[in-house]
């Protein structure tokens, strides 16, 4: 998996980046409402239908447990369905999917293959620029990725959630 959102990543040497979220009782919007964060900056499991973590979709980070996403989020590079929310059997990590990649795979795969240090984090950061609600389907959105940045190259990729 690929993850991005983390607000310590901005600084991408520094040692918090992967393990951060926003302010408790921060606010944002959502299609034009303001939805308020918890104590914690955790937002509820909003995107509560049973898509698996197949390869290609995007996952809300958390702690594993219901309600603990912050502002996280990973892509599936392959089938993780041991982090579908609603699985018991598999493993106690909750991860619900709100998204799926619909065009730029081959982007998606590239930025799997960055070379890692200790930790697992980037040797070159990759930098995730803007997404964009493009359009509603069925209660499904779908999500344009623009101007990510991998290496010396501009790419766009969209998504689907």
């Amino acid at each position: 998996m690929i993850q991005f959102g983390c607000p310590h990543s901005k600084d991408a040497n520094s040692k918090n980046a992967g393990t951060g979220g926003p302010a408790g009782g921060s606010t944002f919007m959502v299609n034009g409402v303001q939805e308020k964060r918890n104590a914690g900056g955790n937002i509820k499991d909003e995107l509560t239908q049973k898509f698996s973590n197949e390869p290609y979709t995007l996952s809300m980070a958390n702690t594993g447990k219901k309600d603990s996403g912050g502002s996280q989020f990973f892509i599936n590079v392959k089938h993780n369905n041991f982090l579908d929310w609603w699985r018991d059997d598999l493993s106690p990590s909750k991860h619900p999917v709100f998204g799926k990649v619909v065009s730029g795979n081959d982007i998606v795969d590239s930025i799997s293959k960055t070379p890692t240090a200790p930790g697992d984090k980037p040797k070159t950061p990759v930098k995730l620029v803007k997404m964009t609600v493009l359009q509603q389907l069925y209660q499904k959105q779908d999500v344009c990725l623009g101007s990510s940045h991998l290496s010396t190259n501009q790419e766009s990729y969209c998504v689907s959630h």
